[in-house]
């Protein structure tokens, strides 16, 4: 008898299994995982093809829309992905994750997110590419239907579209950065008349490229928290540490090395429409870095917060001291200086030149790629690869700040900035993203001890 009931308490139990099984991870899903993988892939490829042919999509613009789509992505994962921490408790003002309960499809979730968060960023792209935001929507939609359990469909699409929405509306109570894309240049700002001084000059002048960014809001780091270091104090002496800097970019084009010059144009992305920006650049890097390693769902989606989390704070940096040092470019230096007939390899760009840009989004990317991939980790950069209009065979790394050191120094043989601008540049790419990349974003490092 005693035997008879212990076989059927087994069996009762083995029946009742799946549906505890399916009580404890149901709602996570965790099937989906693949699917939502190829999924982020697909809407990181349309990115790319948006911010390269939409205008006002400069390097600081790029970052603060990368981030938020991310960040979009990942409050809209948040009941698929139950190591996830919710990061409105590191975000000031950032509304709550909506509460969710019952089955959650995680896939559509993040398909109803990333649709509505770009229709919101990308309004004014060309029409054509507009429409392939909804295509590739339903073409997610239609593969998700087919092969998911429709249960509660309605209910994660909902989801995935409310969370866009909030974090779209939290991106409008930040005045100089919301729609930044449309409002690149300030045609009423007045440079300050200084020796040594930027001002809109050279072959083809522009008006200054956002000149106010640095008052645009940081997401983890403040650039109150970040001490920049300054530039060489300005001399116009022949041997001085400043004049040593313009030197070596003239001795450098004169002339300019076949190799120096595939470097150059490899990494200028400095061409709206024909390139992306410099920014977009770095996300086609960890597109094809994300690839070919192949990384877990929840550690793919936390790589790219905080590589575009970490690329929005050193840009506001980089910003708010590109506009407080006010240093001129090597371009009107060297014409004054050492050589009126001297031509840099590209334009140099309409804002002030130290520290680099490109140096400091290039070493903040590089470093939440290394935390995750590792210090070696060979890659081919293929982002140009056949291209006519300038150099763009690909090129092959040992390491990514292999890449960003040579992304950087790529700044002098073009000819547009200085070598200090590009260390520093490099040091506060590397010191921001250290900071990001410690952030606590799973349930397993909430004790971590973290501050702005």
């Amino acid at each position: 008898m005693k035997k008879t009931l212990y076989i059927g308490f087994f069996l009762s139990a083995l029946c009742l299994l799946p549906f505890a099984c399916r009580r404890d991870t149901s709602a996570i899903e965790p099937d989906n995982y693949q699917a939502a993988t190829v999924l982020v892939q697909k809407w990181h490829e349309l990115l790319l093809e948006l911010e390269r042919h939409t205008p006002g999509y400069r390097p600081p613009v790029t970052a603060r829309m990368w981030s938020l789509v991310e960040l979009a992505a990942w409050q809209a994962a948040l009941p698929g992905v139950p190591e996830a921490i919710g990061l409105e408790k590191y975000l000031d003002g950032l509304p709550d994750a909506p509460t969710y309960s019952g089955l959650y499809n995680l896939p559509a979730g993040l398909n109803a997110a990333y649709a509505e968060i770009f229709r919101q960023f990308f309004p004014t792209a060309p029409p054509h590419l507009f429409e392939k935001i909804e295509l590739l929507e339903t073409e997610q939609l239609n593969q998700i239907k087919s092969q998911a359990n429709p249960a509660n469909l309605a209910q994660s699409i909902a989801y995935g579209k409310k969370t866009a929405l909030d974090i779209w509306r939290w991106s409008a109570t930040d005045a100089f950065g919301h729609e930044g894309f449309l409002f690149n240049f300030d045609r009423g700002y007045v440079s300050p008349e200084c020796t040594g001084c930027w001002k809109p000059g050279g072959a083809h002048p522009m008006p200054a490229l956002l000149p106010y960014w640095g008052k645009s809001r940081s997401l983890l780091v403040a650039p109150s928290t970040v001490e920049v270091t300054p530039p060489l104090a300005y001399d116009e002496k022949p041997g001085s540490p400043f004049h040593v800097q313009a030197m070596e970019l003239f001795a450098m084009s004169k002339p300019l090395s076949n190799e120096h010059r595939w470097i150059a144009e490899f990494w200028s992305d400095d061409v709206p429409g024909l390139t992306n920006s410099p920014m977009g650049r770095w996300i086609s890097i960890t597109n094809q870095a994300v690839a070919q390693a192949d990384l877990p769902f929840p550690q793919l989606l936390e790589l790219y917060l905080k590589a575009a989390m970490a690329s929005t704070d050193v840009m506001v940096i980089c910003w708010k001291s590109k506009y407080a040092f006010y240093l001129e470019r090597p371009e009107a230096y060297i014409r004054r200086v050492v050589d009126p007939n001297w031509t840099p390899l590209h334009d140099n760009p309409p804002f002030p030149s130290y520290p680099s840009g490109h140096a400091a989004i290039g070493a903040a990317v590089t470093e939440v790629l290394t935390a995750f991939l590792g210090e070696s980790f060979p890659l081919t950069d293929r982002t140009h690869e056949g291209r006519t209009e300038f150099i763009g065979k690909p090129r092959t790394y040992s390491s990514f700040r292999e890449m960003a050191r040579e992304n950087a120094l790529s700044r002098l043989a073009l000819g547009v900035h200085y070598r200090m601008d590009c260390d520093e540049g490099l040091r506060l790419g590397k010191l921001v993203s250290k900071r990001v990349t410690a952030l606590p974003c799973r349930k397993q490092d909430a004790r971590i001890s973290w501050s702005r």
